[in-house]
Protein backbone atom coordinates (compact mmCIF):
# COMPACT_ATOMS: atom_id res chain seq x y z
CA UNK A 1 0.00 0.00 0.00
CA UNK A 2 1.30 3.44 -0.92
CA UNK A 3 1.99 5.87 1.90
CA UNK A 4 1.81 8.86 -0.45
CA UNK A 5 -1.21 11.14 -0.80
CA UNK A 6 -1.85 13.85 -3.40
CA UNK A 7 -4.31 16.59 -2.41
CA UNK A 8 -5.68 19.41 -4.56
CA UNK A 9 -8.47 21.15 -2.62
CA UNK A 10 -9.52 21.74 0.94
CA UNK A 11 -6.67 19.52 2.19
CA UNK A 12 -3.96 21.71 0.61
CA UNK A 13 -1.30 22.92 3.00
CA UNK A 14 -2.35 26.57 2.47
CA UNK A 15 -6.03 25.83 3.13
CA UNK A 16 -7.62 27.15 6.33
CA UNK A 17 -9.83 24.04 6.56
CA UNK A 18 -9.46 22.07 9.85
CA UNK A 19 -8.83 18.84 7.92
CA UNK A 20 -5.86 20.50 6.18
CA UNK A 21 -4.38 21.14 9.62
CA UNK A 22 -5.20 17.54 10.60
CA UNK A 23 -3.30 16.25 7.55
CA UNK A 24 -0.34 18.56 8.16
CA UNK A 25 -0.07 17.26 11.75
CA UNK A 26 -0.29 13.60 10.73
CA UNK A 27 1.88 13.54 7.60
CA UNK A 28 5.10 14.89 6.14
CA UNK A 29 4.75 17.45 3.39
CA UNK A 30 6.96 16.41 0.46
CA UNK A 31 6.31 19.35 -1.84
CA UNK A 32 4.30 20.48 -4.82
CA UNK A 33 3.12 17.97 -7.42
CA UNK A 34 0.73 17.71 -10.34
CA UNK A 35 -1.60 15.13 -11.80
CA UNK A 36 -3.18 14.74 -15.22
CA UNK A 37 -6.81 15.83 -15.00
CA UNK A 38 -9.25 18.71 -14.83
CA UNK A 39 -10.38 20.60 -11.75
CA UNK A 40 -13.95 21.83 -11.19
CA UNK A 41 -15.41 24.18 -8.59
CA UNK A 42 -18.19 22.20 -6.91
CA UNK A 43 -19.09 24.92 -4.41
CA UNK A 44 -17.44 24.43 -1.02
CA UNK A 45 -14.73 22.21 -2.55
CA UNK A 46 -13.26 21.18 -5.91
CA UNK A 47 -13.50 17.94 -7.82
CA UNK A 48 -10.81 16.25 -9.92
CA UNK A 49 -11.85 14.36 -13.06
CA UNK A 50 -10.00 12.79 -15.96
CA UNK A 51 -8.95 15.33 -18.58
CA UNK A 52 -7.45 15.63 -22.01
CA UNK A 53 -3.69 15.36 -22.68
CA UNK A 54 -2.04 18.50 -21.39
CA UNK A 55 -4.60 19.13 -18.64
CA UNK A 56 -2.95 19.40 -15.20
CA UNK A 57 -4.15 19.81 -11.64
CA UNK A 58 -1.67 21.13 -9.10
CA UNK A 59 -1.49 20.23 -5.44
CA UNK A 60 0.55 18.93 -2.54
CA UNK A 61 2.18 15.56 -1.99
CA UNK A 62 2.35 14.07 1.50
CA UNK A 63 3.99 11.01 3.03
CA UNK A 64 1.51 9.49 5.50
CA UNK A 65 4.18 7.43 7.25
CA UNK A 66 3.53 4.46 9.54
CA UNK A 67 -0.03 5.59 10.33
CA UNK A 68 -1.06 5.73 6.66
CA UNK A 69 -4.00 3.32 6.98
CA UNK A 70 -5.47 5.14 9.98
CA UNK A 71 -4.97 8.59 8.46
CA UNK A 72 -6.51 7.49 5.15
CA UNK A 73 -9.52 6.04 7.00
CA UNK A 74 -10.06 9.38 8.78
CA UNK A 75 -9.68 11.30 5.52
CA UNK A 76 -12.00 8.89 3.67
CA UNK A 77 -14.70 9.68 6.24
CA UNK A 78 -14.18 13.40 5.62
CA UNK A 79 -14.27 13.01 1.81
CA UNK A 80 -17.32 10.77 1.94
CA UNK A 81 -19.33 13.27 4.00
CA UNK A 82 -19.92 15.14 0.73
CA UNK A 83 -20.49 12.05 -1.42
CA UNK A 84 -23.80 10.83 -2.73
CA UNK A 85 -24.50 7.94 -5.12
CA UNK A 86 -24.69 10.53 -7.94
CA UNK A 87 -21.60 12.50 -6.86
CA UNK A 88 -19.07 10.15 -5.36
CA UNK A 89 -15.49 10.84 -4.36
CA UNK A 90 -13.43 7.69 -4.91
CA UNK A 91 -9.88 7.20 -3.65
CA UNK A 92 -7.54 5.44 -6.08
CA UNK A 93 -3.84 5.18 -6.75
CA UNK A 94 -2.61 7.41 -9.56
CA UNK A 95 0.67 8.70 -10.93
CA UNK A 96 1.67 12.19 -9.86
CA UNK A 97 4.63 14.22 -11.06
CA UNK A 98 6.84 15.95 -8.52
CA UNK A 99 8.95 19.10 -8.97
CA UNK A 100 11.99 17.30 -10.44
CA UNK A 101 9.83 15.53 -13.05
CA UNK A 102 9.88 12.11 -11.35
CA UNK A 103 6.63 10.17 -11.08
CA UNK A 104 5.26 8.74 -7.85
CA UNK A 105 2.26 6.53 -7.16
CA UNK A 106 -0.03 8.28 -4.69
CA UNK A 107 -3.57 8.08 -3.39
CA UNK A 108 -5.96 10.71 -4.79
CA UNK A 109 -9.71 11.31 -4.57
CA UNK A 110 -11.40 11.45 -7.98
CA UNK A 111 -14.82 13.02 -8.39
CA UNK A 112 -17.24 10.59 -10.07
CA UNK A 113 -20.24 12.89 -10.52
CA UNK A 114 -21.40 15.20 -13.29
CA UNK A 115 -19.57 18.48 -13.73
CA UNK A 116 -20.66 21.74 -15.34
CA UNK A 117 -18.12 22.83 -17.98
CA UNK A 118 -18.59 26.45 -16.83
CA UNK A 119 -17.28 25.50 -13.37
CA UNK A 120 -13.92 24.31 -14.65
CA UNK A 121 -10.88 25.88 -12.99
CA UNK A 122 -8.64 26.29 -16.07
CA UNK A 123 -5.49 27.00 -14.04
CA UNK A 124 -5.78 23.62 -12.29
CA UNK A 125 -5.13 25.39 -8.96
CA UNK A 126 -7.80 25.52 -6.26
CA UNK A 127 -6.30 28.16 -3.94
Amino acid sequence: MSQLLFVYGTLLRRSPHPMARFLNERATYLGAAKIAGRLYNLGRFPGLVQGEPGDWVFGDLYDLGDEAARTLADLDRYENEESTPEALFERQLAEVIVADGATQSAWVWWFRGKVDPQQRIPSGRYL
